[in-house]
């Protein structure tokens, strides 16, 4: 999808005002998007335990003697409860960050498996692109890289690209027996074919190589409509996908976003990978992938 961070911003403040409940540990950066976006009318923020008992003049402040882990339980049962309508936490977004959200809202009903999206524009034609997962699995099998690719595919939607294009990539674009991951990709590929993700399209496995160019992909016999059109790169493991994540915005000095996929219900944070001023472009996408919700 071709369009700038500035558009998704736009879009951000295009949805209705939204109730957001603040969790984590306090961060300056991440209070400063929350602030700008109060301001520019997209969401009337409530902080929520004592780490945020200082915000008391710039918003209300619920549980203010909760510690961290049960303000963050707080904070999730407002938002299941329906009296928030998103949640961020400002960090540290770690294992127990995510545990805490497991066992929060998957007590009456089974969450999706969290993934992470990270998103970014790619320089040769301008598309918004999305990584994943950057975050959260270390070591996904095959039934973990199904849902992390329809949790892609929901992100991507939500952006407004209805029908991706998905590269299920490995070190090689042939399957071989000995490398998990080429298997994991042929199988994605022919679930694809058969439209078990409906109108998206996963080839795989693909290098990199192949994956960016259609014409290296038809040098290797590849006839697909994925290469050099990429919208979703899926990564075999955590391991290549953050190194990649880490390349694009630390050497490349491309901006990165994100969004936390599989929550059934809207929770925005921001991972290390990305720049401490991108809070405010994680909030917009939390709100934008999120508006029907």
């Amino acid at each position: 999808m071709d369009f700038s961070f500035e558009e998704i911003m736009g879009r951000g403040g295009q949805q209705k005002k939204r109730r957001v409940v603040i969790s984590g540990k306090r961060d300056t950066n991440a209070l400063s998007a929350i602030l700008a976006a109060r301001d520019r009318g997209w969401i009337d923020p409530v902080a929520c335990g004592c780490s945020l008992s200082g915000l008391g003049k710039e918003m209300d402040v619920h549980f203010a003697d909760s510690d961290m882990l049960k303000a963050r339980q707080h904070a999730l049962r407002l938002l299941e409860q329906g009296e928030a309508d998103a949640l961020l936490d400002m960090g540290p977004s770690n294992n127990r960050l995510f545990s805490v959200i497991d066992e929060t809202l998957t007590h009456t009903k089974k969450s999706h498996l969290l993934s992470y999206v990270s998103v970014f524009r790619a320089p040769k034609n301008g598309r918004i692109t999305l990584l994943t997962d950057t975050l959260i699995n270390s070591k996904p099998g095959l039934k973990e890289k199904i849902e992390i690719v329809e949790n892609a595919i929901r992100v991507g939607k939500g952006l407004g690209i209805s029908q991706p294009k998905i590269a299920a990539l490995g070190p090689l674009e042939l399957v071989n027996l000995s490398i998990p991951s080429t298997l994991d990709a042929a199988m994605l590929s022919k679930m694809s074919e058969r439209r078990q993700f409906g109108g998206a399209i996963v080839e795989g496995p693909l290098a990199m190589d192949n994956a960016e160019s259609a014409l290296a992909a038809r040098h290797k016999g590849i006839e697909s409509p994925v290469p050099g059109n990429v919208d979703i790169y899926l990564f075999p493991d955590l391991e290549s996908a953050n190194i990649t994540a880490q390349f694009l915005g630390f050497l490349g000095s491309f901006q990165l976003g994100g969004v936390l996929a599989g929550t059934r219900l809207p929770i925005i944070i921001r991972s290390s990978l990305e720049s401490p001023d991108s809070w405010l472009l994680n909030i917009a996408l939390g709100l934008v992938v999120n508006r029907g919700i």
